[in-house]
């Protein structure tokens, strides 16, 4: 027996498919790879779509249309844009059109010519001084600027992401453009902790019954997770009791608050309550410290509406150029009968992506949130439903590309190599203000205001590129980076090495016409230009490649060149085995005295497949020939590729067969099945085992591309238990045939009405809770309890939870109690004077801690009765090898007809909310689940079936590998805990940390280090320098084909 160990990082190539209804772009899986993604649209093609970790990223371009007569102001916001690697296109609003039709198809013709576009602005108001049209959607003709975004496909993701500057006159404009560049590129000016603190609004209340109650327990719900992010205030003002909220919103908001969160009630004029309008925004007097206002409440960026400015107009008005106030940006609903229900999930997925994914542009991260109601109301699908409703009337207004601040950011170190004149070869390293590395920044090169290079730093936080130069040039050089405030250094370039200039550089291969791919021969041409007024005499000299590169020196002939004439060298069969720091290979050339010429860079376009096994119906103790299902994203051919597989853990046996040599040849997006040169043998594992292997890509003995691989075992029978989460929980029911850890069904009754005995009794009423003592300590995640918190609406936490209110979510969802067990998560009822009975009692004998739910009334009918209960396990009782504690849920009537609050939610969740197994939700069914009746029992352990094989495990011999990492000592451990690496020969080596979903958390090493032995140290934080929550972690060694993991535990 073993304990399942699973892991699933966003850096390694998994299934490609769409998810149900949506898309990007409309375009299909192949015609996405052919093209570089827009960088704001990452997130979502990742985690929607379910795409591959992409390569083809980088910052795209910026439309703003704008009425004529205020195009000659935005000469220092474009440039702004442009430094944060925009490219930026103008366009009057004579020229888009009159009508918001005519704009939109402007709009569309713009994305036809460029697949890059990423956002527009719109400046001006829908009517008056600067009048730009919008769109009005629904039966109540809400404004929505939304629609311009919609543009191809037939789903609800936008095509291009939009804002609105509504201004009434050129002071607004001026006003709003000032504050957006200072909150970028300066925030910090006036005070040094303001984004680290917090402004959070809410109010029950509404002028028709019923009142709402959820506004202000998700309020309190949200200022928790802010605290436990690491803000250091988050200041509140409730409804009840303050109804004139404006004096404690307005001393707050001047005091500083990077974020103001408003949920409740409120129009046009602002927020009831408590009450702040639009007449209180003038009151404010908190200079440049303008928070991002996030309102998810009816009406109140209706910037349409008769009440004109509405409240998001006026927040960002407010001010003078050089005295401002109010906000830097504003989102929310233009409709008047939002509801509830359906913004607190647009508030709680829009903060899950900025706080937990780092999605934290503004239009990218509302996305997220308006994305969460097809997770949470699956079935609110059709047209004019909530999915599509709320994806219209939710606006921006402000720049739609402004990164949210979510604390405290941090700021950039430059480094770089010295920028010749002859070449413009920029060598460019940031990192963060402690030294650590910054990857996925985006570098924009301005030079006489306009961008000449702009791309994305790599693992190692470098930027390679080759700028025009002219003579002297100046270069300024910008990182931009979520979390982190702008940064700039200014670089003067140096006199020229040499009087050749690099003039030109020219890739050519037979099968890849101007681009390289890794492996495949290639010829170079450079082309050096005599730029002096003299004489240059000839050479002999050498160009050097960057290691990667098959032919580390080429010897060349320079001829003697008169001024202005130029000479070409023609390199051939060049091959790139091993790219420079993600680019591909630099050069330089050398004269005689090893005098630096000139130094180029060589781009190459990095391999992306999906590879599978194409056999079926494996059986364990069974041998086969493996076929590979291999489809090509990549933009290159390669030719001539061994498939090279890496025996697993454990499961299987590979056998090399030396008498055959499968060759093939893969050409640019394509699909084919491939032999190789192996034989499998698979062991007596479980069936729905899954088998690791390592596929590499080998062309003439150098690996150029590895993707792990699981080998499926079918199962004999449908009844199997539901698979493991990625902590390693399963779920097993009582239809599940073969295993020993099949529950069955024994109901244990408690309520003394219907024969129990010897329970606590607690009478619970409508939305309520109580907090009771476990007879003995429980481990659930890795973490061990003594208490536990039991809600009326048949759900339980580990982690105390105070907040009754909780609608029934998905699992897992980032709102909700922490460390859940839901038996039957729905909304439960008290009719009358009847109560929600709860039963606990503690069977010492039998090791069990039971929690019964007795008869109680589901609210979708007030009649239908549920009994059901929890049961807990001592070690003694039932032990795993984890020392998790096994959990049955056990059901003797149960009926689960609550259409209207999508039925019940079943399942358990991580103390993390980013984990967990979904029995049930919404009536379907996780796969191996089966569905809820009567006698039914459902157990959850982290006892994994006999002879279980896992995707993956993190041993160290799953491959022979260039280095070896070791176990991480201590383990569980608090604070730090070390590993030792030793590696054979030099290499670039990266060690990063990431948590239980595959979100980076840290990076401990990012470098090219000498062979020999290296200590790993990790002290439990983050980037950001922040302590992590409690849990599993893993620690990932790489070079450029190899990896190494350790799993880790943390405890606080």
């Amino acid at each position: 027996m073993r304990i399942y160990e699973k892991l699933i990082l966003t850096i390694l190539i998994t299934s490609f498919g769409f998810a149900d209804g949506i898309t990007f772009r409309g375009k299909s899986v192949e015609a996405m790879a052919q093209e570089t993604i827009p960088l704001a649209f990452q997130h979502f093609v990742e985690s929607e779509l379910d795409l591959p970790h992409l390569t083809n990223l980088n910052r795209g371009s910026y439309l703003i249309i704008v009425p004529d007569g205020l195009v000659s102001y935005l000469d220092q916001f474009v440039s702004f844009k442009k430094s944060q690697g925009f490219d930026v296109n103008v366009s009057l609003l004579s020229e888009a059109g009159s009508s918001s039709d005519e704009i939109k198809t402007f709009i569309g013709a713009t994305l036809a010519e460029d697949p890059m576009l990423e956002y527009v602005l719109l400046i001006g108001d829908v009517d008056g001084f600067a009048a730009l049209p919008s769109f009005y959607y629904g039966p109540e003709n809400d404004v929505s600027d939304q629609k311009y975004s919609h543009l191809l496909g037939d789903d609800i993701v936008p095509d291009v992401f939009i804002g609105r500057m509504s201004v009434d006159n050129l002071t607004d404009l001026i006003v709003i453009l000032s504050k957006t560049m200072k909150y970028a590129r300066d925030p910090l000016a006036y005070d040094q902790n303001w984004l680290n603190r917090g402004l959070i609004v809410a109010g029950n209340y509404s002028n028709t019954y019923p009142i709402p109650i959820t506004p202000k327990w998700t309020s309190y719900w949200l200022r928790d997770e802010l605290l436990d992010f690491g803000y250091s205030n988050v200041d509140t003002v409730f409804y009840p009791p303050t109804q004139q909220g404006a004096p404690q919103i307005i001393s707050a908001i001047n005091q500083g608050a990077g974020i103001v969160n408003y949920r409740g009630w409120g129009d046009a004029n602002g927020w009831h309550y408590p009450e702040f309008h639009v007449s209180d925004v003038n009151d404010l007097n908190n200079g440049w410290l303008t928070p991002v206002f996030m309102s998810y409440v009816c009406n109140s960026n209706d910037f349409a509406n008769n009440v004109d400015p509405c409240l998001s107009e006026a927040v960002l008005r407010s001010g003078t150029p050089s005295v401002p106030k109010g906000g830097v940006a504003f989102i929310g609903p233009s409709d008047l009968h939002t509801s509830t229900k359906y913004n607190n999930i647009i508030n709680a997925y829009m903060y899950d992506a900025m706080l937990n994914h780092k999605v934290v542009e503004l239009a990218p991260a509302m996305l997220a949130g308006q994305l969460g109601l097809q997770k949470e109301f699956p079935e609110q699908d059709d047209a004019g439903e909530a999915q599509e409703f709320y994806t219209h009337v939710y606006n921006i207004l402000g720049d739609p590309s402004l990164q949210v601040y979510t604390g405290t950011p941090n700021t950039f170190l430059f480094d770089y190599e010295p920028i010749y004149d002859n070449d413009g070869f920029l060598d460019l390293r940031v990192t963060d203000i402690n030294g650590q590395t910054t990857r996925n920044a985006v570098i924009a090169v301005m030079m006489n205001d306009e961008l000449i290079a702009k791309g994305l730093t790599d693992s190692d936080g470098r930027f390679l590129a080759s700028l025009e130069s002219q003579a002297v040039s100046n270069y300024q050089i910008y990182a931009n980076k979520n979390g982190y405030i702008q940064g700039m250094v200014e670089v003067q370039s140096n006199e020229p090495t040499s009087d050749l200039y690099l003039s030109n550089i020219t890739i050519s291969s037979v099968d890849n016409g101007e681009m390289v791919g890794l492996g495949e021969s290639f010829s170079l041409s450079i082309i050096l230009t005599n730029s002096s007024g003299n004489t240059v005499n000839g050479f002999n000299g050498t160009v050097i490649f960057s290691e990667g590169v098959e032919s580390q020196s080429v010897n060349v002939t320079i001829p003697t060149l008169e001024s202005g004439e130029s000479s070409t060298m023609d390199l051939v069969d060049i091959v790139i085995y091993n790219p420079f720091h993600s680019v591909g290979a630099t050069f330089r050339l050398i004269n005689e005295s090893g005098d630096r010429i000139v130094d180029g860079v060589i781009p190459v376009e990095l391999p992306i497949f999906n590879i599978t096994f194409e056999n079926t119906s494996i059986t364990p103790n069974s041998t086969i020939e493996p076929i590979l299902s291999v489809e090509s994203f990549s933009k290159v051919s390669y030719n001539d590729v061994h498939f090279d597989i890496g025996q697993s853990v454990d499961g299987a046996e590979v056998e090399y067969n030396s008498e055959s040599n499968n060759l093939s040849d893969l050409s640019p997006f394509s699909s084919s099945l491939e032999s190789t040169n192996y034989t499998i043998n698979i062991d007596d594992v479980s069936y729905g085992s899954d088998i690791t292997f390592f596929i590499d890509f080998v062309k003439s003995n150098h690996s150029i591309y590895r993707q792990e691989v699981q080998l499926h075992i079918e199962p004999q029978t449908e009844n199997l238990p539901v698979a493991p989460s990625h902590y390693g929980y399963w779920a097993f029911d009582d239809t599940d045939t073969g295993f020993d850890q099949t529950p069955t069904f024994d109901w244990v009754e408690l309520d003394p009405t219907y024969g129990g005995s010897g329970a606590t009794e607690y009478l619970l009423d409508d939305d309520d809770h109580v907090d009771v003592d476990l007879p003995f300590t429980f481990q659930y995640h890795g973490q061990e309890y003594d208490r536990l918190t039991i809600s009326s609406n048949g759900w339980a936490s580990f982690e105390s939870c105070y907040i009754d209110y909780f609608w029934n979510y998905t699992i897992p969802m980032y709102m909700g109690p922490k460390a859940l067990l839901a038996p039957f998560w729905d909304d439960l009822e008290v009719v009358d004077e009847n109560w929600i009975r709860v039963y606990t009692r503690y069977d010492e004998v039998n090791g069990q801690f039971i929690v019964e739910w007795s008869r109680v009334l589901n609210g979708y009918d007030e009649v239908t009765e549920e009994t059901f209960e929890i049961i807990l396990y001592t070690q003694e009782a039932m032990s795993t090898e984890s020392g998790d504690g096994v959990i049955d849920f056990q059901y003797l009537e149960i009926d689960d007809v609550d259409a209207t609050k999508n039925y019940a939610t079943v399942g358990i969740e991580s103390p993390e909310k980013n984990d967990g197994i979904q029995y049930s939700f919404n009536h379907g069914l996780a796969s191996g689940a089966a569905p809820l009746a009567n006698e039914r029992i459902i157990r959850f352990t982290t006892y994994a079936p006999d002879n279980y094989v896992a995707p993956l495990d993190v041993d160290n011999d799953i491959y022979p590998s260039e280095f070896i990492l070791s176990n991480a000592y201590p383990n569980p451990f608090n604070p730090t805990t070390h590993l030792n690496l030793m590696i054979g020969e030099d290499k670039f080596m990266s060690v990063l940390v990431y948590d239980m979903l595959g979100r980076e958390v840290n990076t401990l090493m990012s470098k090219w280090i000498n062979a020999g032995h290296h200590q790993i140290i990790w002290n439990g934080q983050n980037y950001l320098g922040q302590m992590v929550s409690s849990g599993p972690y893993f620690i990932v060694a790489k070079t450029h084909n190899d990896t190494r993991i350790q799993k880790v535990l943390f405890m606080k």
